[in-house]
């Protein structure tokens, strides 16, 4: 591991907070080789015809093959316009909350596919996790979606948890959503949430910056082929471009603590570079955490690949840290 700054420590000026962690575990070697030749090829079948009615709601269901961890339960709650379950874990503490926001590029997850990650950063945290199933394209807007992570957020703070003990976490489309979140839910009159963990995000829609890194080239799930066809798919169904928003672009000051994590070999590892350059320039606390040869989301597999169960300890360690940050500062 090779740091830039000290572990939570506020930016210096414009200097980001960053962290590297080796990767190549033969685990780790193994599932990329395994989703380059399953999963890729599936997502390329799609970017061939991305207007066809596709099944987008079975893919969730794929998340029942998984394992969570012991002891956990898992209940419905509704919400003002979508539906959302609450992980509880078997030791928890009623203090806190996470309100996590899947990822899916914005057209699949929900109820099934996320709930290993989230059933461990339950446990790992002893918290409650809210998993929105937030309104999804092509039938609705990202903004939708938007309305829907505030709603959970208004959700938990009615729980009577203290904002500042409430983190933001998302992966991937989900990450994009954290950051909009909470600047929406500041533009609505609510208070911050204590930390914000962004595994994986996208935060500008624009393709350029990404299709030119050489990580576009080393993605294991992600083709050019078939970003191009994903932009085109979004764009049609985006809000109008007076009212399209993206995190690295808004008025990020104040905004929470934030962790990024990304892995250097996946197509959007251009986008954390680019939020953790914005969170300095607003000094806003954060961590850039880089992570070496990686899948997208390699959190999902931490319990495969070790490099993904380092990852979800920091993620740990981070919210934790964050979190007492405020009890001391209340205390002194």
């Amino acid at each position: 591991m090779v740091a830039t700054s000290d572990f939570g420590d506020p930016p210096n000026g414009h200097r980001v907070n960053r962290v590297e962690f080796p990767g190549g575990s033969i685990a780790s070697r193994a599932l990329a080789a395994a989703l380059r030749n399953t999963v890729r090829p599936a997502i390329n079948i799609w970017a061939l015809a991305p207007e066809l009615p596709w099944p987008y709601q079975a893919v969730d269901h794929v998340g029942r093959l998984l394992r969570v961890t012991r002891g956990t339960t898992h209940r419905s709650v509704s919400l003002p316009n979508c539906s959302a379950e609450i992980t509880r874990p078997a030791k928890v503490r009623t203090d806190r909350h996470i309100v996590y926001m899947h990822g899916g590029a914005f057209v699949v997850g929900g109820r099934y596919l996320h709930r290993q990650l989230i059933s461990k950063l339950a446990a790992s945290l002893h918290s409650e996790v809210l998993a929105v199933d937030y309104r999804m394209l092509p039938k609705h807007t990202i903004t939708d979606g938007v309305e829907d992570c505030v709603d959970a957020y208004r959700h938990a703070l009615a729980q009577g948890v203290a904002p500042e003990k409430i983190a933001f976490m998302g992966d991937s489309a989900g990450g994009y959503l954290v950051f909009m979140a909470a600047l929406v839910a500041r533009e609505q009159g609510l208070p911050m949430p204590g930390a914000i963990v962004s595994m994986a995000p996208v935060v500008d829609l624009d393709l350029h910056a990404k299709l030119d890194a050489p990580s576009a080239r080393t993605d294991a799930f992600f083709s050019r082929r078939f970003a191009v066809a994903f932009h085109q798919f979004v764009m049609r169904r985006c809000v109008e471009p007076e009212t399209r928003r993206e995190p690295v672009y808004e008025d990020l000051t104040g905004l929470s603590p934030s962790l990024i994590q990304a892995s250097s070999s996946e197509l959007l590892y251009p986008d954390a570079e680019m939020m953790a350059g914005e969170l300095a320039k607003a000094g806003v606390p954060h961590q850039l955490q880089v992570w070496h040869n990686q899948i997208h989301v390699f959190q999902a597999a931490a319990s495969i690949v070790p490099e993904a169960a380092r990852a979800l300890v920091e993620v740990t360690q981070f919210v934790e840290a964050t979190f007492a940050a405020y009890a001391q500062q209340q205390t002194a």
